[in-house]
């Protein structure tokens, strides 16, 4: 009897994801430099015009170059979509992805990040592995991966936090207050803001990082959260921080919000802070 299932040999992943996150840490990402670009034409002369200038001019040289659009290139985030019918015929799953991430690291060069153990020696483990590693089943015979290159600088003044539960929309754009300025301008702004609403206090802030891989310029679907996103970007740049802190219109490129439902007394949110150079990519295979 036929089953429809289809095989993957580890390899593969490895080569696919190997591949994209050299794509997200080289390959600068279009729409963000348009974000950038509409930020340039609304900024008046002055520090923050000139910095989101050397921004453009990073990201025009990594692009020439392919080398590294940040020397912090950050813990691999991986969010896995596995279909149903997928079989991987010669190990588990984490195992691949972080080979794959390795090889990216030896191909290009990447910075190794990830120290081990992070309370005592704090050894570097040289391979910038293991990833951040978020699995998703599926229907059907795909398999989707979606890599973020989380640097420290932007992850650093993230926050999560339980609210009251009828905290309500100005809570969360209060928390997001709270973290942009308390520490965008160590962030490499304008930033990107990724925000999970619901679950529990973890699922939060997956659904936070989830939320960052929401293609530029794209508007929510939920018409509510697409104005809280607005509400949040405006508010935020009213603030006058600035590219790279030195002052300007535009602090936040965008907003966007991820929910999930949560338990009636409760109301967790996570703002996960994001570099204006947004490094992500995905494939299916």
């Amino acid at each position: 009897m036929k089953t429809g299932i289809r095989s993957i040999q580890g390899r593969t992943i490895t080569d696919a994801v190997a591949e994209i996150y050299i794509q997200a840490c080289t390959v600068p990402d279009p729409l963000v430099e348009k974000l950038l670009r509409n930020a340039l034409d609304m900024e008046q002369e002055g520090p923050g015009m000139k910095a989101l200038l050397i921004e453009l001019e990073n990201l025009k040289v990594a692009g020439e170059t392919s080398l590294p659009i940040c020397q912090d290139t950050g813990t691999a985030v991986v969010f896995a979509e596995i279909g149903n019918l997928v079989c991987i015929e010669d190990g588990p799953l984490a195992h691949f992805v972080n080979l794959g991430i390795e090889k990216a690291c030896e191909t290009v060069y990447l910075r190794p990040s990830q120290v081990y153990p992070p309370l005592s020696t704090r050894k570097n483990t040289g391979k910038n592995a293991p990833a951040v590693l978020y699995i998703q089943q599926v229907k059907g015979s795909g398999l989707k991966f979606s890599v973020l290159a989380k640097g420290a600088g932007c992850e650093n003044v993230s926050r999560s936090e339980m609210l009251p539960p009828l905290a309500g929309e100005d809570g969360v754009m209060n928390l997001a207050e709270q973290c942009v300025k308390g520490g965008a301008s160590r962030a490499c702004p304008p930033v990107i803001l990724g925000i999970g609403i619901g679950g529990t206090l973890e699922t939060s802030g997956i659904l936070a990082k989830k939320a960052l891989l929401r293609e530029p310029g794209e508007r929510n679907q939920d018409e509510e959260l697409a104005i809280l996103e607005t509400g949040i970007t405006e508010r935020l740049n009213r603030s006058g921080i600035g590219a790279q802190g030195f002052g300007g219109k535009t602090t936040v490129l965008e907003t966007r919000i991820m929910q999930l439902p949560c338990h009636m007394a409760s109301l967790p949110v996570t703002v996960c802070v994001e570099c204006h150079v947004h490094r992500t990519a995905s494939c299916t295979i």
